[in-house]
């Protein structure tokens, strides 16, 4: 028998096994006007929420989730991009991005927000030195003291945010600004994967005014970095007493290399 229509409405969880619905449980009451602005509340929140769909890199040794709308940079343009770091830089750094994705054609040129995955194998690194990082101040001073060709012309104003190291992923986690020529202000955020192998990096690039919107999926896409277990870092007991001197070098140059590359991709929009 149908039910008369009434004020309130009736919440049911419903289960079923082979044999079809088995339970109705009418655990609450809730008034009508009540389940509509639920409804719109959760309909709000899932059409804000990207839908992501898991892609393979790096020879099926690593995965991660990008938006379903966006696409692979093609090869020939990340090796134009690596080329053209190498160049700017005058040979002080040679950065190689072997995978990249960004929204609507990778074809279409430099456009934000973009993300590159870069991989390092260049052996196995102690995660000791990384386990207490210098303050922010000394890591900025470090950055500040390298000379302005090194990240190229049309680049200034870096302001290093973040700089933290996750123990639980083993990844090192940096966040900054700076200002490009023809472009404004460009916010990066980074987290560099330990390996045993060496470093799995994913750099996420927005505009800085668009930072705050893109943040929350930039994290989501770098939580769901997934390494396998033979390129996963194991931790030894000896890693915790590495040379301390590596620590402020390996900032400063992954925040140059970052700079450059991005210096990099702006030039060949203007080609």
């Amino acid at each position: 028998m149908p039910c008369a229509p009434t004020f309130y409405h009736l919440c049911l969880c419903v289960a079923w096994d082979r044999r079809g619905i088995v339970t109705l449980d009418m655990s609450a009451f809730l008034p009508l006007p009540t389940i509509v602005i639920l409804l719109a509340a959760t309909t709000a929140v899932n059409s804000a929420e990207p839908t992501m769909r898991r892609v393979v890199v790096y020879h099926g040794l690593a995965s991660l989730e990008v938006p379903a709308g966006w696409r692979e940079i093609p090869p020939e343009v990340l090796d134009y991009l690596s080329l053209q770091a190498t160049e700017i830089s005058g040979g002080r750094t040679a950065e190689i991005y072997q995978y990249g994705f960004q929204p609507g054609e990778a074809e279409s040129g430099f456009s934000l927000p973009q993300i590159l995955i870069q991989i390092r194998e260049s052996g196995r690194l102690p995660y000791g030195q990384f386990l207490h990082l210098p303050p922010l101040s000394v890591l900025r001073s470090e950055t500040r003291r390298r000379p302005p060709e090194k990240v190229g012309q049309g680049a200034d104003r870096l302001a290093l945010n973040q700089a933290s190291f996750d123990r639980a992923s083993y990844s090192l986690r940096t966040s900054h600004t700076f200002f490009l020529a023809n472009v404004g202000r460009v916010a990066v955020v980074s987290a560099s994967f330990l390996t045993e192998r060496g470093m799995f990096t994913v750099h996420c690039y927005t505009a800085a005014s668009a930072a705050s919107l893109d943040r929350p999926l930039f994290d989501d896409i770098i939580s769901s970095v997934h390494l396998d277990p033979q390129l996963a870092y194991r931790p030894r007991l000896a890693d915790r007493w590495p040379p301390s001197s590596a620590t402020l070098a390996f900032a400063a140059a992954a925040l140059v290399a970052i700079v450059v590359l991005v210096v990099a991709v702006r030039r060949r929009a203007r080609h």
